[in-house]
């Protein structure tokens, strides 16, 4: 469990001293952009694989059961999850995470309407749907560490987007909130994470060894 625990904490700080403004641009500085983009994917790669061992490694400490019903959290929850995550990504959306190029219409938002971070949410969701069927030390421990930093992630991408585009203009198309008009990153996410959805179930199993099913 220390290893764990340890795992977890230089986890937290290799995403939050990065994400301190003057820390990043000094190494940007000091590296180059295309060296520190290069060593701190390194990193991040090397922490994330050490954190998957750490936790495959750590004792099993109960603190729930895992009643029947828990096992269905997951099935129901992360069909959503998969919606926004592969809707997000392909969605145009200037404000957060996604690969498109198009431009955003904030009259016609479509899933960014629902949340500026589509992506992000369904990282959160991913990790709170599943708490419920893992109820031991090192699952609470892992899932909260990630829930934890799903809710950290939009304050800091808000506050990058906004010197990046300008107080003023932020405004604008954050104000796309709360409206659904619009097809962007709906007929992907539907489609799409459908399939990524079926896609995870089948293959659950075969890379964790436990099946999704109740």
């Amino acid at each position: 469990m220390i290893e764990l625990i340890a795992a977890i904490a230089v986890f937290i700080l290799s995403h939050v001293i990065p994400a301190y403004g003057p820390c990043r641009q000094g190494l940007i500085n000091l590296l180059g952009k295309r060296l520190y983009i290069a060593l701190y994917s390194a990193l991040s790669v090397v922490v994330v694989v050490w954190l998957g061992f750490a936790f495959i490694d750590a004792p099993y400490i109960e603190l729930w059961g895992q009643p029947a019903w828990t096992r269905w959290v997951p099935l129901l929850g992360m069909p959503v999850g998969c919606v926004l995550f592969i809707g997000g990504f392909w969605a145009s959306n200037p404000l957060s995470l996604s690969i498109s190029k198009a431009d955003f219409d904030p009259a016609r938002p479509g899933l960014i309407g629902l949340s500026r971070h589509p992506v992000i949410m369904a990282f959160a969701l991913w990790t709170l749907v599943h708490l419920a069927p893992n109820g031991d030390v090192a699952s609470v421990l892992m899932f909260g560490l990630l829930t934890g930093l799903s809710f950290y992630g939009p304050y800091t991408i808000n506050k990058r987007k906004k010197q990046q585009l300008g107080e003023a203009a932020w405004q604008h198309l954050a104000a796309s909130r709360g409206t659904l008009r619009g097809s962007n990153g709906w007929l992907i996410g539907i489609i799409g994470g459908g399939a990524f959805y079926f896609l995870l179930l089948w293959a659950h199993e075969w890379v964790l060894g436990v099946s999704p099913l109740p």
